[in-house]
Formats: structure tokens, sequence, C-alpha cells
């Protein structure tokens, strides 16, 4: 009876071994290789298979009269394939500002670039010179440029958890004789209202 029983585990073992090594040598089967795509056959792979671009909500915080605070206005933004682009589309928003608020940023601003660095999760902005030879003074006023900016970005992409600005792409130590902008700056949301 015990040698019967024996028999019979051993026969399971077996027939479960077997399985086993089938499943296993099936799906180490080569794949089929996929034909080398051609620039021509990407381009028509990708126009095929193109998502509709679609519009994404963002805000501007902005200054008003009489208020320390920023308060928001919201658009709508086109998206883009490349991440950095759709940033850089941002920044020149906020730098164009919107009739009857006020954007803390001197005449004649404008981006140079802009980079992210992942690892960091910093953004580098790099302004015109006109950031410091237009900038009006004062320590208030180089507070509200940084934090309309830092504040801004840093809200919207939340990959962005610093900026670092840079004039004419050198790194100065100040605006106008104040603040220290030779490391990068991290948000300050209690300076943004009905987020």
């Amino acid at each position: 009876m015990k040698k019967r029983l024996i028999y019979a585990l051993m026969a399971i073992a077996l027939v479960f071994f077997v399985t086993s090594i089938i499943i296993f040598i099936k799906n180490r089967a080569p794949n089929e290789e996929k034909p080398i795509q051609t620039q021509e056959s990407q381009t028509a792979e990708t126009d095929s298979e193109s998502v509709e671009p679609h519009l994404l909500k963002l805000k501007v915080f902005y200054y008003t009269e009489g208020s320390e605070f920023m308060m928001p206005l919201s658009y709508e933004m086109q998206s883009m394939p490349i991440r950095e682009e759709l940033i850089k589309a941002y920044i020149e928003l906020i730098l164009k500002g919107e009739e009857n608020y006020i954007k803390p940023v001197p005449a004649g601003v404008q981006l140079r670039t802009a980079f992210f660095e992942p690892r960091k999760g910093m953004l580098v902005v790099d302004f015109s010179e006109e950031l410091v030879n237009n900038f009006p003074g004062g320590s208030q006023a180089e507070l509200e440029f940084i934090y309309y900016i830092v504040d801004n970005l840093c809200f919207n992409f939340e990959e962005i958890k610093m900026v670092k600005i840079l004039v004419s792409g050198n790194e100065y130590q100040t605006l106008s004789g104040h603040i220290d902008i030779a490391n990068p700056f991290f948000p300050n949301y209690s300076l943004l209202r009905d987020k």
C-alpha cells in the first residue's frame, strides 16, 4: 500500500516537473523581431497614433492694488510634447502680465532660456540683463519679483521644487543690492490667496 502511494506521488511530481519545463521553454521562445523603423515609418506611425493636443488649466498669481498677497487668474495653455517648452511658454505668460493686475517685473525683461535639472528638482531661469539694469530697487521689490516667479512656477509644475535665477547667463549676488540670489529659492505659498 505504501509503495503504491509513493509511486503515485512520484508520478504527480514527474507530471508537474515536465509541465513546468514546457511552460518555461515556451516563455523563453524568442519574440518576433520587430522591423527596424525608418524615419518615414516612425513619422507615419506617429501621425496615425497622434493624440489630440489638449488644453492645460494653469493659474497665474498676480499682486493686486493694496494687497501684499497674490491672487490667481486661471488660464488655459496648449499642451506641448516637450515639458521644458511648456514651462518656457508659461514664463513668457507671467512676464507679459495681465491688465489691472500687478506683475513685479521690470520693464523690458525677457526670458533668455530655462532648463530643468530633474535630479535636484530645480528649474534654472535665465533672464535678460534688463532685470538688473531696470530694477527699481529695494528689498521688498526684490522679494516680490522673486516669489512672483518662484511661487507661480512651483505651484503649476509639481516637478519644480526650487528655482534658480540667472541674468544673461551669469550668477548675480543680488538684483539691486538686498536679497541674495546666488542660491535657488523654494516657494513661499503663504503669499498666495485663493489657491
